[in-house]
């Protein structure tokens, strides 16, 4: 069941901590994946959590979970529009965004290392990580960490939290939309 695989990968979404999420549904003949996506959403939507499949491969989609409010409030800030404008992305609808998200992802058949921002990583990490190419960070946790150590080490510790308690809650027979925080 999806249900297991959000708890495990997008908690710390779910909980309001994070921006966004991004996980692996591996194809399963059984699994309508476009139709479970579109009852989660009716079910989340009202939450303020939204699914889409981002991209999708001989082997696997590749599922987005976020909070409307939170990714608009990223992507308001002037340094993000900025930085997002280097790699293609304009427009002023959040639909524009994700459609290129989508389409970098389908050109390059890999994940582009812009979609920190869609997660809610920091900008200058997310800088970072492109202009070193992956070496010479500080600290791995959620993503590579360049800067700020202490506060991205407390946020490890919050998404883990929230992941721990969100399975231990799931596991005891609480239903997933019970355990979304509503913003």
């Amino acid at each position: 069941m999806i249900d297991r695989i959000l708890i495990k990968y997008a908690s710390p979404t779910l909980a309001g901590v994070k921006t966004g999420s991004l996980f692996k549904i591996y194809k399963n003949n059984q699994l309508d994946l476009n139709k479970e996506i579109r009852n989660y959403n009716l079910l989340l939507n009202p939450l303020d959590v939204y699914l889409d499949i981002i991209y999708t491969c001989d082997k696997y989609s590749l599922i987005y979970l976020y909070r409307l409010k939170m990714l608009l409030h990223d992507l308001k800030n002037k340094n993000v529009i900025n930085f997002l404008k280097a790699y293609g992305y304009e427009g002023i609808l959040l639909k524009d965004y994700i459609s290129h998200l989508k389409s970098r992802f389908e050109y390059f058949n890999k994940t582009p290392h812009e979609v920190g921002i869609f997660l809610g990583y920091p900008l200058n990490d997310v800088q970072s990580f492109i202009k070193h190419k992956g070496n010479n960070f500080k600290v791995c946790g959620c993503w590579k960490v360049y800067h700020d150590v202490e506060f991205c080490n407390n946020k490890f510790r919050t998404f883990k939290k929230y992941t721990q308690v969100f399975s231990y809650l799931y596991d005891n027979n609480y239903p997933l939309e019970t355990l979304v925080y509503n913003r």
